[in-house]
């Protein structure tokens, strides 16, 4: 006999079910960094802004602006107040913390409000010379108008002093001797300022192209009296051509005036010539004109 299951029901197992993958790990804000723009100091006067940037980081690893999207808060809004934008806004003097916060992460900066004391800016800070004399002018910038400074030179080879005698923005002049070294040349002038730090502007002079003339010694006193005297010529290299343009006015005798390469050069003052004191100069030159001159100072002193 045949049998016959009723009812429908099917004894077949049945295939288990594969479990669904899990999806990417959610993007998430880890850390909010606070600065300045332009890496601006954080150190405000009263009456001053400074505007603040915040950036996120995320757990991807990139970065974000959001500088407009923070809440930002200060510490202390009576010393200054900040905007939805980041912008600080100082009033009294005093500290404070500046805070973002995005997406659950905050990030802070410390500012000082302070009031202004001295200090000038140089414009320019720094200038660069060729080899040839030269003159440059530097604006001096006080904070305030009661700003009391002075400039300097700090190398021997620059002659400079200055002292504007009044205080508040101005500027000074400056000449920068021809350069018959072998070898170019730096130099500072500092500004010190009265109760505020000193400023430098920076001066460096090339080397000359071409020839070098040097003489030794650069100078030699001389009474009404008259007398003889005599210096040194040397080129660098010492091919170098060179020649002596001068009046020979109060020198009797100025020789040899022209020449290749080393050479000693004898003059004399004649005696009675001068009546006030004052220097005569001789020069070395090159045929060129392109490089600085040997130069000789008398000095003619009355008595």
């Amino acid at each position: 006999m045949l049998a016959i299951s009723c009812g429908g029901h099917s004894n077949a197992p049945t295939q288990p079910t594969s479990p669904a993958a899990p999806g990417p790990a959610p993007v998430t804000v880890t850390d909010v960094r606070v600065g300045t723009a332009g890496n601006a100091s954080p150190s405000l006067s009263p009456g001053q802004t400074l505007q603040l940037f915040a950036q996120a980081t995320s757990s991807d690893g990139t970065s974000a602006d959001v500088t407009n999207l923070a809440v930002w808060q200060s510490s202390n809004p009576v010393v200054a107040t900040v905007s939805p934008t980041g912008l600080v806004t100082a009033a009294v003097e005093g500290t404070l913390d500046v805070t973002a916060t995005y997406s659950g992460k905050s990030g802070s900066l410390h500012a000082d409000v302070q009031k202004p004391g001295c200090a000038v800016t140089l414009s320019p800070e720094s200038t660069v010379f060729g080899a040839l004399t030269s003159n440059a002018t530097v604006a001096v910038t006080a904070t305030l108008s009661t700003c009391r400074w002075k400039a300097r030179s700090d190398a021997p080879w620059l002659s400079f002093q200055f002292d504007p005698n009044r205080s508040g923005n101005g500027s000074f002049t400056y000449s920068v001797p021809g350069n018959n070294n072998t070898a170019a040349r730096d130099a500072n002038i500092v500004v010190t300022v009265d109760g505020g730090p000193t400023a430098l502007h920076r001066i460096h002079q090339e080397r000359p192209v071409g020839c070098v003339y040097s003489v030794s010694p650069t100078s030699l006193s001389f009474s009404p009296a008259g007398g003889s005297g005599s210096f040194t010529l040397t080129t660098e290299p010492g091919d170098c051509q060179w020649r002596i343009n001068d009046t020979v006015f109060e020198l009797s005798t100025l020789g040899p005036t022209s020449g290749t390469g080393s050479a000693t050069i004898r003059y004399a003052v004649t005696p009675g010539s001068f009546s006030l004191t004052h220097d005569h100069t001789i020069s070395v030159q090159g045929l060129s004109g392109l490089n600085p001159p040997g130069v000789h100072t008398i000095h003619l002193i009355a008595q």
